[in-house]
């Protein structure tokens, strides 16, 4: 074996390690590019689905235990909740572009007062797929 063999062999190497390396790459924006569009975008009809579910049993003067008792009982595998005093949210796991849906319920004095669906973007847009806002949703309130 000449000098010359030996230093090509560490070259093939290099370049079989590039490749690789390239390859790795490339799968790997694929699979966050299905992450944060199509699986963000397929599993987003199922939260939406169970977060309609909970803007249907929540009524407008309705106490926010009764609502609490009716929510335990739903399907809540792609939702998160968060609960006050005086309000409880539910959130879609997030998207890309901050199009997930958010379910906020206000109460005053236990009673349901308003019920509207925002997106994380922004408390004041609503989701042209969203049904409007039951009660009074004051902006300010919030």
């Amino acid at each position: 074996m000449t000098s010359s063999d030996k230093s090509a062999q560490p070259r093939e190497k290099i370049v079989t390690l590039e490749k690789t390396i390239a390859m790795l790459m490339i799968l790997g924006i694929i699979s966050i590019g299905y992450y944060l569009c199509i699986h963000g975008f397929v599993f987003a009809n199922a939260a939406n689905a169970e977060l309609l579910a909970i803007y249907e049993v929540a009524e407008v003067g309705g106490s926010l235990p009764e609502l609490d008792e009716k929510v335990a009982n739903m399907p809540q595998s792609w939702i998160s909740a968060h609960a006050s005093q005086d309000s409880r949210i539910f959130t879609a796991p997030l998207q890309f572009g901050a199009t997930e849906w958010i379910l906020r319920i206000k109460a005053e004095d236990g009673l349901i007062t308003c019920v509207r669906i925002h997106t994380s973007d922004s408390i004041r847009y609503h989701p042209k797929a969203a049904p409007p806002d039951k009660g009074n949703c004051s902006l300010e309130s919030y």
